[in-house]
């Protein structure tokens, strides 16, 4: 029950990641499922974007700036579809097989057993039999007809939607551990103050957030979507913490965001049936890899946010490029939403965007491709033909352009190569994720079964593709010395194997979908079933039951197979101990903790507290709302910070130090011992703040434990009157 103190929090998450995508789905007459699932790719690339533009317009970060940006887009979006579809050109280039005036709806064709009714047709790409109609596009000769709000297939979705939110709710949630802790790791030092530091400034700027760590000198680019809405969820409940509102968002895009970005994907695969629509649920929430390696590692909040939002992502590329076997998109509606939902993957963190282009590239390859063998064939005139292979080839040059900008320095990745490509390859296809969980049998069937499917019907070949594409990059990862190019083949990831170990889910999860659909259509489709029954009504009724039965049957197992595996659960202990706040907590231990929550009693509002943040006092900053000397390990020094990081404990007989410490009102110091971070050990450049009290420098005002505040005493009385 005391997750529900996150119901809140949760909920303005999920309206600040919908809502202002939601109204330019809406506007290009996107309905139902789809318009909600593309949402939040859109809502994060308006929420980044006007992040970066209100402080240039002199307008603090509040929650109405990117409903703000939503509406406005809306309106544009809206107009330049109305006009394009005024002129004929709402989906182009026109289907042949589509007569002009005849409109197929997205919902209306499927294969017997499907989520759309008995009977109806299949589309190519799903694992159907030959024959089926091949006219998927919801369009007439005047461009795009709205999608329907609900519809028997989109309710199957729904369902598995609820599903996989309520299963990654329970693996999140005991990952977590209580609503108000938070990840004991490196980088939760930066993610956390962040949060603070955009509420704070009233700037959630991706340009300018970094100024909290750059010493006063210039900034970098640094993705920050991540914080501006967990800031803006801060900033709204008023009473709850940074990590509470944190966590809210780790809920809000594992439960909710990630389920309808896949399944977005999926339904642009292929017409799924039942069985495989609601074993989905399971499938797509039953590898250890990902969501939670993201927020068990690191902690990668950004990288956790991009790969979430990659598969809704993938799916426009499949709708825009005709690759798939279900349309929903037509090509304007493909652009309109593409372009922002792109973005949304690349301002949640640019290595996200370009492992969606990598994704991508299979899909580029394979329309290209069909449009060689069209204009061979004759099935496709030269001319169309050979401008969209030159689009396809020019997607490709830009794809390797950006290789070689889009990466982090050198210094930033440093990972070297822990093991062989053998170990590597099995890595990848048992889902073992750098051998931290045993092989995950269940899921890594499923996804063979699904290789041997597209084999068979030489259906979605794509999505084969790109599995080989992303398990070669994890290999490479895991393998590849520095000699043999690592930089260049992995430098976009950091060279880090967990930021791939994340991506092997994304590939293998439709193809997982992919094999259950293949099975379980075999045994709907076979004698005893489709003949047992006969073609009477109440024949028809007894194969919808046998579907529905097959589909319960098969979703108990599925998650019987995935939710309570060995490797789950580890993984899942694995995010429980990096978050568990106990005595030996690797950033913040109990008492550290301790000592934190009660600076409100003994630090004024005003003051600056000196810290090393490798010892987690720069969360003081994050947890206590008080400012502090380092917000980050990773940060630049100013002159101030060097005087008193080397010569605080010289304040009795250095003149310059008591100077810097009035000017600051830094008369307070955390004194976390030397347990660092990562095992780290930096005293040396904070040999200033040893020995504080045996110098006669400062007094102890408060401890638990070996855990202290230290109150400087050396020069003159203080300032500021103690607080309560």
């Amino acid at each position: 029950m005391e997750w529900l103190t996150l119901a809140l929090p949760l909920a303005l998450c999920l309206l600040l990641v919908v809502v202002p995508g939601l109204l330019v789905t809406l506007s290009v007459r996107l309905r139902g499922f789809d318009a909600v699932a593309l949402a939040p790719s859109i809502s994060i690339a308006l929420t980044a974007v006007s992040a970066i533009v209100a402080p240039l317009l002199g307008i603090s970060w509040s929650w109405w700036v990117p409903l703000a940006a939503g509406l406005g887009t809306a309106i544009l979006a809206g107009l330049v579809a109305w006009g394009l579809r005024r002129v004929g050109l709402g989906d182009f280039p026109a289907a042949r097989s589509t007569p002009p005036g005849r409109p197929v709806a997205a919902e209306s064709a499927s294969h017997p057993g499907s989520a759309a009714g008995p009977g109806a047709a299949s589309h190519p790409g799903s694992a159907a039999a030959p024959g089926a109609a091949r006219n998927a596009a919801p369009a007439t000769a005047h461009g795009p007809l709205p999608s329907r709000w609900l519809s028997r297939e989109q309710g199957a979705y729904w369902i598995a939607l609820a599903l996989a939110a309520v299963l990654t709710l329970r693996q999140l949630t005991n990952g977590i551990g209580a609503p108000g802790w938070f990840s004991q790791t490196f980088d939760n030092n930066f993610h956390l103050n962040a949060v603070r530091y955009i509420a704070e400034t009233g700037n959630g700027s991706s340009l300018t957030v970094n100024a909290m760590t750059s010493g006063g000198g210039e900034t970098s680019f640094y993705p920050a979507a991540w914080h501006d809405v967990v800031a803006l969820v801060f900033t709204a409940t008023g009473s709850g913490s940074v990590p509470e509102a944190t966590n809210a968002m780790i809920l809000a895009v594992g439960a909710v965001v990630w389920p309808f970005s896949m399944l977005f994907l999926l339904r642009s695969m292929l017409r799924l049936n039942l069985p495989a629509i609601l074993v989905s649920a399971a499938v797509l929430t039953g590898f250890s890899a990902f969501p939670l390696l993201l927020i068990f590692f690191g902690v990668l909040y950004p990288n956790f946010l991009g790969l979430a939002l990659l598969p809704a992502a993938l799916g426009v590329v499949l709708n825009l490029f005709r690759v798939g076997g279900a349309r929903r998109l037509s090509t304007v509606q493909a652009v309109l939403v593409g372009v922002p939902a792109a973005l949304g993957v690349a301002l949640a963190h640019p290595n996200a965007l370009m492992s969606l282009l990598v994704m991508a590239v299979p899909i580029v390859v394979v329309r290209a491709l069909a449009q060689i063998w069209g204009v061979i064939r004759g099935r496709v005139a030269l001319w169309a033909g050979a401008l969209q292979v030159v689009v396809c080839a020019a997607l490709l040059w830009t794809l390797w352009i950006l290789w070689g900008i889009v990466r982090p320095d050198e210094g930033a990745a440093t990972w070297e190569p822990t093991a062989t490509d053998s170990q590597a390859f099995g890595e990848a296809l048992l889902n073992s994720p750098l051998s931290l969980t045993t092989a995950q049998w269940s899921v890594s069937v499923l996804a063979l079964v699904g290789v041997a499917a597209v084999l068979a019907t030489r259906r979605n070949l794509w999505a084969l593709l790109t599995y080989g594409v992303v398990v070669y990059f994890y290999i490479a990862v895991r393998y590849l010395s520095w000699d043999q190019d690592r930089m260049w083949v992995t430098g976009v990831w950091y060279n880090d194997p967990y930021r791939l170990a994340a991506l092997v889910p994304l590939a293998a999860i439709p193809l997982a979908v992919v094999g259950v659909h293949w099975v379980t259509q075999a045994i709907l489709d076979s004698p005893w079933v489709r003949g047992g029954f006969g073609r009477s009504a109440q024949g028809t009724a007894r194969t919808g039951g046998a579907v529905v039965a097959l589909a319960v049957v098969a979703l108990v197992a599925a998650v019987g197979a995935t939710q309570f595996s060995r490797p789950l659960s580890t993984m899942m202990d694995n995010a429980y101990w990096t978050y568990y706040p106990g005595q030996d907590a690797p950033l913040v231990d109990a008492d550290e903790l301790d000592v934190i929550e009660n600076l409100d009693a003994y630090v004024p509002e005003d003051a600056t507290v000196v810290v090393n943040p490798w010892t987690g006092g720069s969360l003081a900053y994050a947890l206590a709302d008080r400012e502090v000397t380092a917000h980050h390990t990773l940060y630049t020094k100013t002159a101030d910070d060097d005087v008193l990081d080397g010569y605080l404990n010289q304040a009795a007989t250095d003149p310059r130090v008591c100077e810097v410490v009035d000017e600051l009102d830094a008369r307070y110091v955390l004194d976390f011992g030397d347990q660092e971070i990562n095992g780290g050990y930096h005293l040396g450049a904070y040999q200033g703040l040893q020995n504080l009290e045996e110098d006669g420098v400062a007094e102890e005002v408060y401890s638990s434990g070996d855990a202290k505040l230290l109150e400087v005493t050396a020069c003159g009385d203080r300032q500021a009157q103690t607080v309560g």
